[in-house]
């Protein structure tokens, strides 16, 4: 479209600069080299952005910490599977 606008008022010169009619794509190299490396690139950023993601919900999923030993001594629940650490209740290993 603006091409033929500035054909229009009489600047042919320009067209070839407008349309793209050179024979090198960014960075001064052919065409469809430029165009595979942005699609490179573009893909890469979302397949890092895609393995980011993954390995934050998996690691973010994974147990807590490992469950401490009760130390000899220590209040157990009267179930057994608990003990008093003197703050809160902590599950025995089994």
């Amino acid at each position: 479209m603006l091409a033929s606008a500035l054909l229009a008022c009489g600047q042919p010169g320009v067209t070839s600069a407008v349309t793209g009619g050179g024979s090198s794509g960014g960075f001064g190299l052919p065409i469809g080299f430029g165009e595979v490396l942005i699609s490179w690139i573009a893909v890469s950023i979302v397949a890092l952005g895609v393995l980011t993601l993954v390995l934050t919900v998996f690691l973010s999923r994974r147990g807590g910490p490992a469950p401490v030993p009760a130390p000899i001594g220590a209040t157990l629940s009267p179930d057994g599977l608990y003990w008093w650490d003197g703050g809160m209740w902590r599950p025995v290993p089994r």
